[in-house]
């Protein structure tokens, strides 16, 4: 996400409403001392847009942890693994749970594990893995700095 760019296009509009009002030099400084209190708010905007993109392609991507990082200065997603796979936490795998499905459900489940190169056993465990934890709310941690 370039943050520069857009704080240039905004300052650039500004600016031309600027020259329009005439060129008086007192709307001038006046447009000068806005748009230098404006950019760290705007960059704190861009953050907070980038962490709500974050929130509604982690929740189309289950299988994914969708992250705002920062990298330059300018806040990025981060598209990740989900690390709640039972095997990989060290949970033995000698539960077993008998499902009926219908035909058209088992193809669909076979159709999504082949899609992801995984076995049905696995696709299927990581899915209702994910699924059983959705209603414990993760927490998002915020690391790096904002530079103003």
């Amino acid at each position: 996400m370039d943050t520069t760019m857009a704080i240039t296009r905004l300052e650039g509009a500004i600016r031309q409403q600027v020259a329009i009002s005439g060129g008086d030099p007192e709307v001038e400084a006046a447009a000068d001392s806005i748009l230098a209190s404006l950019e760290p708010a705007l960059r704190q905007m861009a953050y907070d847009l980038a962490e709500q993109a974050a929130l509604e392609v982690g929740a189309q991507l289950p299988a994914y942890v969708v992250d705002v990082v920062l990298s330059g200065g300018e806040p990025s997603l981060r598209v990740r693994s989900d690390e709640t796979d039972p095997q990989k936490a060290g949970d033995s795998m000698d539960a077993r749970i008998t499902l009926r499905l219908s035909p058209s459900l088992k193809e669909a489940i076979e159709s999504a594990a082949d899609t992801r190169g995984e076995s049905v056993n696995s696709w299927l465990v990581r899915t209702l893995s994910i699924r059983a934890g959705e209603g414990r709310r993760r927490s998002r941690q915020v690391t790096g700095t904002i530079e103003t």
